[in-house]
């Protein structure tokens, strides 16, 4: 696991924003993130830019339904030939035939251009997110009925997808020089036990690491993010590097695996603190209170035996999660605290 970069409660976000004007959000994400800046996702601007209709293109059999705004698998048919024309593209392990169109990501278009007008001296990392493989493929259904999550071809199609997408992005991330973090973003693990995702951790390892295996031994970092509750010490069981959580709705829940939280950290991973709410109440936060919020959960950690030192290294500072469903004016606010609280952290603990 990559522990060479010293994050600092540097500031990231999850992604998305409420934005219909791509310039402004972009504006927005450069100067609140003044140090690892990650592209926006625009769902309102476009339909494609939903997380789970972005990464789809390529997906054999995929069908899309524009009028009911729903995406599903055509297994009707004979999938042969498109699982093969699949595979053989994947073979060649060529990153160019998975890439993103404009059409479904104009964010990642938009930060890519600022970035080759002018790389800011304060940058010292930049990101990039894929929808997670257990993600999309709990929300794509085939014809049949059944989820593409528990169909071993289209689950693993899907896996291999991301992974391709993943490797795509970073491709165009890596040429600034600067260290690359891809987070692979995994909502539908708050599912994860219960009776609506019949899945085991090998298999949700096993999808997560052959995603985090194609960034990894390129040199990147990659992170994981979840905005609920789930099973965190089968997260920390992977080879991610870095786990990012909603720090203010569920600190105790995630705190509750300290011991899990320690052997990660000593081993070199790396804490995502989702301190800003990216609900309505953010009309109700201070500065003040999220830094209270954020400093009692480092101390709980520094009680139990870890280190202040380790976790201001290895510690960011993000929101709760992506902020597409707010109003333009709560989503400003929610990324101008985030740069805030990573100001007023790195303060404190310097």
């Amino acid at each position: 696991m990559p522990n060479t970069f010293n994050a600092n409660f540097a500031a990231t976000a999850i992604g998305s924003l409420p934005h219909v004007d791509i310039e402004c959000a972009t504006n927005l994400m450069f100067e609140t993130l003044r140090e690892i800046p990650c592209w926006v996702q625009l769902p309102k601007y476009d339909r494609r830019e939903d997380m789970c209709i972005q990464y789809t293109e390529g997906l054999p059999c995929i069908k899309i339904d524009a009028e009911k705004k729903t995406v599903s698998i055509d297994d009707t048919n004979d999938t042969a030939s498109g699982l093969e024309k699949f595979y053989e593209a994947y073979l060649k392990n060529d990153p160019d035939l998975f890439q993103i169109n404009r059409a479904c990501s104009v964010g990642f278009y938009a930060m890519l251009e600022r970035l080759d007008q002018s790389l800011p001296a304060s940058l010292r990392a930049v990101k990039g997110q894929v929808v997670g493989p257990v993600t999309l493929a709990g929300s794509l259904k085939l014809a049949s009925g059944i989820l593409a999550l528990y169909s071993d071809e289209f689950f693993d199609v899907i896996v291999k997808l991301l992974s391709m997408k993943a490797y795509w992005q970073f491709t165009k991330l890596a040429r600034y020089k600067l260290p690359v973090l891809m987070f692979v973003d995994e909502p539908y693990l708050t599912s994860f036990g219960s009776s609506f995702m019949n899945i085991s951790r090998e298999r949700v390892i096993g999808a997560l690491n052959e995603v985090y295996e194609g960034i990894q031994s390129r040199g990147g970092l990659t992170g994981s993010h979840c905005c609920g509750n789930t099973d965190w010490a089968m997260l920390m069981e992977s080879n991610v590097d870095i786990v990012s959580f909603d720090a203010y709705e569920f600190m105790d829940k995630y705190l509750m695996y300290w011991r899990e939280i320690i052997a990660f950290m000593e081993r070199g991973g790396y804490l995502a603190w989702g301190i800003v709410p990216t609900s309505a109440k953010i009309a109700d936060v201070s500065l003040d209170d999220l830094v209270k919020r954020l400093e009692e959960g480092i101390q709980f950690l520094v009680n139990k035996g870890l280190s202040k030192t380790l976790i201001k290294e290895r510690s960011m500072v993000t929101p709760s999660c992506g902020a597409g469903t707010l109003t333009i004016e709560e989503a400003e606010k929610v990324m101008k605290l985030t740069g805030e609280i990573s100001a007023a952290m790195r303060q404190k603990y310097n």
